[in-house]
């Protein structure tokens, strides 16, 4: 569904002729710990320790020769005091008049550092909620003229069945996300209206909403509803719906189209617990690294920023349920959300 590349991950910074950081990076701010206003300026051997050739300083050797410095045997204390080895890379920055004016320092990490995987969740959480407020702003306007061309369409076209029910709940959706978004911007609390969920009803609707996009999409779209009557969980329904189509929505990116997309519901037993299971099974060409149970940022996509199923995971933890992902040897991916069952 998703594609993950395994590699080193790299962080760059630039320092001037007097080996002074000049250029900071969001990405390594969440690597150290450090933001920009706290180490532009300063020495890059005041943050890091100094990169050393022989007895001499590396940065200093490139400034004078010109020639970049690599070296696999840099170490540095990550934020949890752990001793990180690293690849070290340092490249001349040449000005107009073709002298060193500075010099460009990769440092590539051989191992993970907890502390610095927190913070960088800790930042994509940050550019969610930024990403999340712009959106929810922008969004408004248009959900008021979108809800007018609906009740139009189904005045115009009342004697068409599928159109009425379609345009209905439609309506409902744009109410529901309208309330969503005023509370969004005045609270930011997620779950603020929990309910009863039936699981089978829930798909049902997101049944409806899917099948316009798999034809348009020549993909072809089963659903397949638990066999016991009523399954039901607590959650706020407008979430749950669309972390559900988040998921679904990832799955039908991934095939492009003449694809096949399975929603499958059912119970099953964890830990002694009964949990609701909502399987999604796309086609596409699966993951190159299958392996991302607990995952705790957002997965790198083609397109987009890769939040989708982060978000559904974290709302399905908001109620107790989690999410699992595997990639099968044969081609496609199976996501499975679980939340647990409403308690009679």
């Amino acid at each position: 569904m998703l594609e993950m590349r395994q590699m080193i991950r790299s962080y760059t910074f630039s320092t001037d002729a007097m080996l002074r950081i000049t250029a900071w990076s969001e990405d390594i701010a969440g690597f150290t710990g450090r933001p920009s206003s706290s180490v532009i300026g300063h020495k890059y051997y005041e943050i890091f320790p100094m990169i050393c050739s022989g007895c001499e300083d590396a940065a200093t050797e490139v400034l004078k020769t010109g020639t970049p410095f690599h070296s696999r045997e840099y170490a540095f204390n990550c934020p949890a005091g752990e001793i990180i080895r690293a690849e070290v890379s340092i490249e001349p920055s040449i000005s107009a008049d073709r002298k060193a004016a500075g010099v460009e320092i990769t440092i590539s990490p051989l191992c993970t550092c907890p502390a610095a995987e927190k913070l960088e969740s800790l930042q994509y959480l940050i550019d969610i909620g930024k990403t999340a407020t712009t959106l929810a702003h922008g969004v408004r306007n248009p959900l008021n003229a979108i809800k007018g061309a609906v009740v139009y369409l189904r005045g115009k076209y009342e004697n068409d069945p599928t159109l009425v029910e379609f345009t209905k709940i439609m309506e409902e959706e744009i109410g529901r996300l309208d309330s969503f978004i005023s509370k969004f911007l005045s609270t930011t609390v997620m779950g603020s209206e929990a309910a009863v969920i039936d699981i089978n009803e829930l798909l049902r609707k997101v049944e409806v909403f899917t099948a316009f996009q798999s034809q348009a999409r020549n993909i072809r779209l089963k659903y397949h509803y638990c066999e016991i009557p009523s399954i039901k969980v607590e959650a706020d329904p407008f979430e749950l719906e669309q972390a559900i189509l988040n998921v679904i929505n990832n799955a039908m990116d991934a095939m492009h189209s003449r694809g096949e997309l399975t929603v499958k519901a059912g119970i099953q037993i964890l830990d002694g617990s009964d949990f609701a299971v909502i399987q999604v099974s796309d086609t596409g060409r699966g993951m190159i690294e299958p392996d991302i149970k607990g995952f705790s940022k957002p997965l790198k996509k083609e397109k987009g920023k890769g939040y989708g199923l982060f978000i559904t995971r974290e709302a399905l933890q908001h109620y107790g349920g989690h999410l699992e992902i595997k990639s099968r040897e044969e081609g496609g991916t199976d996501v499975r959300l679980f939340l647990p069952l409403k308690k009679k």
